[in-house]
């Protein structure tokens, strides 16, 4: 079957996927690192403020908020690395690989252009092994090297292996494996956890509501007007999401379901879009019933590429106006809403609190 891959004519910066990949992490750097930056300075005022419940409470969540925000531009730092190194100058490589088993120290190890080429490279292993090839950029003087599998919207980071036991682990043999029912797909399978995960999406609304309301509260008896402005925010924030967290949910809950229910993967043609700033990502599919409108309500990143470059989308089920949509023997899933007989879009805009985290596809071919 088709798979997303990265061109090999061009300098990998200039390849249509990979600059999607720079995009995504890049805006998730810059949005999250601004608020975290903001919040880390209200968290320092509200630290020199007098000991109160309420200037304590207010601390206490402006600190969280920094600091799983902040982890953003820390994580911008490490998956960028092979841009700053120069690596991406050069074209992606499509070569023979080989998947060598798991090291005794948890790292994974492929054998690359008869070199040993070593990271935690979680799921791109088993694509890998079912292609027996790999696309690298690198390695370069100091050893190091990205790799990405086709099917993956990702790349990871390797390092030449120069250990004397580099191939002391032996090769996993590659196996067959027909394509059936989604979930007996061990890579569907993981990610149908985390969309299962997606059923309580409205507990991200629910519980900064209510961590809002009892700040209030604590900040009320003694009067902390920091700790007022912080749980007044926090409340209004997550009473605003709630609608929207609630109907998410009911998203995940129909696709979960899909899955599920399904017997199989069924391969559609669809053509997207033009992708517009917060509009759903949407396309025209030849379903089974006929042309219908597909419109993806949280778009994911491999899944969207796929399917711009193959122009095959894969259901891995079906439950009323809902379709689940994954690629096969790649980690992702995401869900879709189907309108029969239209053949455009009405105006349906992105909810103001999914803009907070809107990938960008202008990238995509068209």
């Amino acid at each position: 079957m088709q798979y997303l891959e990265p061109r090999t004519d061009v300098p990998a910066k200039d390849d249509w996927s990979t600059g999607l990949i720079l995009q995504d992490l890049g805006w998730g750097a810059k949005a999250l690192g601004g608020i975290a930056t903001g919040t880390g300075a209200g968290a320092v005022t509200c630290w020199l403020l007098p000991t109160s419940p309420g200037n304590i409470g207010a601390f206490v969540v402006l600190a969280l908020v920094t600091l799983v925000f902040g982890l953003a531009p820390l994580m911008y730092r490490v998956e960028t690395r092979p841009q700053r190194r120069g690596l991406l100058e050069q074209p992606w490589r499509r070569v023979p690989a080989q998947v060598l088993e798991k090291h005794a120290d948890g790292t994974d190890r492929l054998l690359v252009d008869d070199v040993v080429l070593k990271g935690w490279f979680q799921d791109l292993p088993d694509m890998v092994l079912e292609r027996q090839e790999v696309f690298v950029c690198g390695p370069d003087a100091g050893g190091r090297a990205v790799v990405r599998a086709a099917g993956f919207a990702k790349w990871e980071n390797a390092k030449v292996d120069h250990g004397e036991d580099a191939r002391a682990q032996p090769v996993r043999e590659r196996v067959e494996r027909p394509l059936g029912r989604p979930l007996d797909d061990q890579a569907t399978a993981r990610a149908f956890k985390g969309m299962r995960w997606g059923v309580r999406a409205w507990l991200w609304a629910v519980v900064p509501a209510v961590a809002g309301g009892v700040l209030v509260l604590l900040s009320l008896f003694p009067l902390a007007p920091a700790g007022l402005v912080v749980g007044g925010l926090v409340l209004v924030l997550g009473l605003l999401g709630i609608p929207t967290a609630v109907e998410i949910s009911r998203w995940y809950r129909d696709a979960v379901r899909a899955v599920e229910n399904s017997a199989q993967w069924t391969p559609v043609a669809i053509t997207l879009f033009p992708w517009q700033p917060n509009q759903h990502v949407a396309g025209l599919a030849e379903m089974p019933g006929g042309l219908a409108l597909v419109q993806f309500v949280l778009p994911e990143l491999s899944v969207v590429a796929n399917i711009a470059d193959t122009g095959v989308m894969w259901i891995a089920g079906t439950h009323g106006d809902v379709i689940a949509v994954g690629v096969p023997r790649v980690p992702v899933l995401t869900f879709a809403a189907v309108q029969p007989d239209r053949d455009t879009p009405k105006e349906d805009p992105v909810p103001w609190i999914q803009r907070f985290h809107q990938p960008d596809f202008s990238g995509l071919p068209r």
